[in-house]
């Protein structure tokens, strides 16, 4: 069996099926005292331009956002991040996720941490 902190990081970096890897997560429960796996701009922005690149439609990014959105055994790097799953997760509230909205996201979030 895969440890925890390997499932989060593939989910992280949507590096599989997520609802396989939400399976697998189940067998080690929610709650979490302390964060497994830490997302940092540069995985965010994998998975971004993965969706930019016609590799993942817009639904995955959404349902992937969703599965990271309240995990207790993930934390992100800095704010941003957290406010940018909100908007991904809820596309309803906060506009239609299109290429220019994740090519906006890409350029700030490299912006703050150049590659």
């Amino acid at each position: 069996m895969r440890s925890r902190a390997e499932i989060l990081k593939d989910l992280a970096l949507l590096k599989g099926n997520i609802e396989s890897l939400e399976n697998e997560l189940s067998l080690y429960g929610w709650d979490s005292e302390l964060p497994l796996y830490s997302i940092s701009n540069e995985d965010f922005i994998f998975v971004l331009k993965r969706s930019i690149n016609d590799e993942i439609g817009f639904d995955t990014l959404i349902n992937w956002a969703n599965s990271l959105e309240c995990r207790d055994d993930l934390e992100f790097k800095n704010e941003a991040i957290q406010e940018l799953i909100f908007e991904l997760a809820n596309p309803g509230i906060n506009g239609d996720i299109t290429k220019r909205r994740l090519q906006e996201i890409v350029n700030e979030l490299q912006a703050q941490n150049p590659i």
